[in-house]
């Protein structure tokens, strides 16, 4: 059995935004080991009250037999712990606590954190880099109290954390680790990106394994795009890593080309696919 297939199998509910018990069903089906929640605010926090109801679908993911690995926590121009918006800032932050508390009560181990939203103007990035590290210290308290691993994300084009000095400056001394996405480096290539974390002693927690074009994130299936895959996987195994590959592909495209539209079946064959070195 070759390093990566050792790894469990894991999809972000971002292939179809669902927290129904067939669509979990149909997962488990296809051999897919854990699931990553990933919701925007409102239904977190309005729609399915996950702070109040994580018992409920901590529940039902056990009766399927599908582990909830992750728990990525929601973001946009508004819940951004970089907001300089003191109000917007403060509502970001304590849903996320909210959120990981709920986490950790019922066994989700993993937190995923994006430092920032965009756009950041060049003249702000500092103050921006320093609302984010407050947050990311603050967080990563609430996350040790509840028994969950806090992980900062590497981001796409203006967002903070975009290249790799600049992750390793946001992260050193916080003891937030890493979940490294794979479609997200547009300034350098992801194997010198993820091997420069490593190198200065950040910790890869988790994965978001899609494919892209170098132009901008398109979250499309491994293979469809211009990551060095097996180069990549060799990486996770000099780190060591234990996590899932953890996939963030959605099943309708992004761009609305219909040719990179996902099915189920297709999604499954491919992850068996990546970690025999087929891709």
């Amino acid at each position: 059995m070759k390093y990566a297939e050792s790894l469990k199998k894991g999809t972000s509910t971002a292939f179809v935004a669902t927290v129904e018990r067939k669509d979990w069903e149909d997962w488990k089906a296809a051999g897919i080991d854990c699931i990553e929640l990933s919701f925007n605010y409102e239904f977190y926090m309005e729609t399915i009250d996950f702070p109040h109801n994580a018992e409920k679908y901590a529940a039902q993911a056990k009766e399927i037999g599908i582990e909830l690995w992750s728990i990525h926590l929601p973001f946009s121009p508004k819940y951004d712990v970089s907001n300089e918006n003191p109000e917007y800032r403060a509502e970001t932050i304590r849903a996320d606590q909210l959120l990981i508390e709920a986490a950790g009560r019922v066994g989700i181990k993993t937190a995923v954190l994006h430092p920032s939203s965009e756009p950041i103007d060049k003249e702000r990035r500092a103050e921006r880099f320093r609302l984010s590290r407050e947050a990311i210290c603050y967080l990563k308290e609430v996350a040790d109290r509840a028994g969950v691993v806090l992980a900062v994300e590497n981001l796409p084009r203006t967002c903070l954390c975009n290249k790799a000095p600049e992750m390793i400056e946001l992260l050193k001394g916080t003891g937030a680790t890493v979940v490294y996405d794979t479609n997200h480096s547009l300034f350098q290539d992801n194997i010198s990106f993820l091997n420069a974390l490593l190198d200065a002693g950040l910790k890869l927690r988790t994965l978001h394994i899609s494919d892209y074009d170098f132009v901008d994130e398109r979250h499309r299936l491994p293979g469809m795009g211009i990551n060095d895959w097996n180069g990549f996987l060799a990486i996770l195994e000099r780190a060591k890593y234990t996590g899932p590959l953890m996939y963030e592909v959605g099943s309708k495209p992004r761009d609305g080309d219909p040719k990179y539209a996902v099915t189920l079946e297709m999604l499954a064959k491919n992850m068996k696919d990546l970690a025999a070195g087929k891709l």
